[in-house]
């Protein structure tokens, strides 16, 4: 890689030639247009807020006749300080964001170092875990990141017009996107305290939410409405966000936070009834969610995606099981199998009461694929069919005990996407 420099972008506001140099490398990474002067604003706002870093690869290779692009990256690389709720507590994590490579400089390695300079920073930071989203499956995988939550599309047909097997008190009010958010940001708040697996907002959200810009359309938001449900004593516990298309008669759920099942279906409810509307989408249903058995006709819901959302990585073994919530007690000893180096070992796992105390050993009859801990770390998938499929080896006894330990009584949900 003689031909390309790593560097580190300073985030300025307003923005700087260099910062809109890496945010139009994004969007050519993602196959978007150049950013308009309008979005800048907009990006700068969120970056500061998150605290984003911006790292970045430029090549210094030029062709004849044809000016060097040296402010131009051939690749980036967003990092920010966020947390995810772990079971137990709110768990500072490395969030990764917007990372791309020029097609022109694939396979030499450039990912690779600006993902391990990443990670080594955050563990030196004290760290636990990263996390990110992926745009594409076969990515991470290599890089010790493992699907920790997925999420779920759904189609609510709303004609004729859904019949519920308990309706809801009418406790339903409209409000203006921005007087909006103070009440989604508590709601938010309480949702995110008592999630196992979500993530913390990016200030994105904010910028969308409020109808100030669509980074999809690089327009502000047009036609957002935004519905507040509130409890007994008049406490907002649910908000929804969607925009209507009346050209095929749908409605589009941009976002919907709930404190509990009854200020969700009762939001649920309010979508359905909504007129000159055919049909309700939403891309987040919780995996648990009850709309389904909530309906006279669960056919009325169907399925039309489930995927992988939120992908984690183990930096620290340790720190991130003592960090987790546990809801059996028991013991068990394995090893972590991490190419990287970053979370390899051998422990025995105690829980007591719901605490864990994790002590080094010099072996274990059961081993760990690092990504394999990360889809456990929330409790998303069993420890036994992690063993069916490869990715945890040992006796049945010890995987049958390594599942119980890291099994929840809840499947992890997110709404946060990066």
């Amino acid at each position: 890689m003689s031909d390309v420099r790593f560097d580190t972008v300073p985030v300025l506001d307003p923005a700087s030639p260099q910062m809109r140099a890496w945010q139009d490398a994004v969007r050519l990474g993602f196959g978007a247009a150049d950013a308009p002067d309008e979005a800048l604003p907009h990006w700068v706002s969120d970056i500061v807020a998150d605290g984003l870093r911006l790292d970045a690869a430029f090549s210094t290779a030029t062709l004849p006749g044809v000016a060097p692009e040296l402010d131009r990256p051939v690749a980036t690389f967003g990092s920010a300080t966020l947390d995810v709720n772990t079971g137990a507590r709110h768990e500072p994590t490395l969030f990764i964001f917007d990372v791309t490579v020029r097609t022109t400089h694939r396979r030499r390695g450039i990912l690779k170092r600006l993902m391990i300079d990443a990670l080594t920073r955050a563990k030196q930071e004290g760290l636990t875990l990263a996390a990110l989203t992926a745009s594409e499956a076969t990515i991470y995988g290599r890089f010790g990141f493992g699907v920790a939550t997925r999420r779920r599309g759904v189609t609510l047909a709303t004609r004729p017009a859904p019949a519920w097997r308990r309706e809801a008190p009418p406790r339903i009010a409209l409000v203006s996107p921005a007087d909006g958010l103070a009440i989604r940001d508590a709601v938010f708040a309480r949702f995110h305290a008592t999630t196992r697996g979500s993530h913390q907002r990016p200030h994105g959200y904010t910028t969308m939410l409020s109808g100030a810009w669509d980074y999809d359309k690089d327009a502000p938001v047009s036609g957002l409405r935004v519905a507040v449900h509130t409890d007994e004593a008049g406490v907002p516990d649910g908000v929804v966000s969607y925009i209507m298309d009346e050209s095929d008669e749908s409605l589009r759920v941009w976002d919907l936070v709930a404190a509990d099942d009854a200020a969700e279906l009762a939001l649920w409810q309010f979508l359905g009834s909504i007129d000159l509307v055919q049909k309700v989408t939403w891309r987040h249903l919780r995996p648990d969610s009850p709309l389904e058995w909530a309906l006279a006709d669960p056919r009325t819901v169907t399925t039309t995606a489930v995927g992988d959302f939120t992908w984690l990585r183990v930096l620290d073994t340790p720190g991130a099981l003592t960090a987790r919530g546990w809801e059996t007690d028991g013991s068990v000893a394995f090893s972590v199998v991490d190419p990287l180096g970053f979370a390899a070992g051998t422990w025995r796992l105690t829980v007591s009461g719901g605490v864990a105390d994790v002590a080094p050993l010099d072996a274990a009859t059961v081993s760990v694929d690092v990504t394999a801990l990360a889809s456990l770390y929330f409790g998303l998938v069993d420890a036994r069919t992690l063993a069916a499929s490869g990715l945890i080896d040992g006796p049945s006894a010890d995987v049958d005990a390594l599942a119980r330990l890291f099994r929840t009584s809840v499947p992890p949900y997110n709404l946060a996407g990066f």
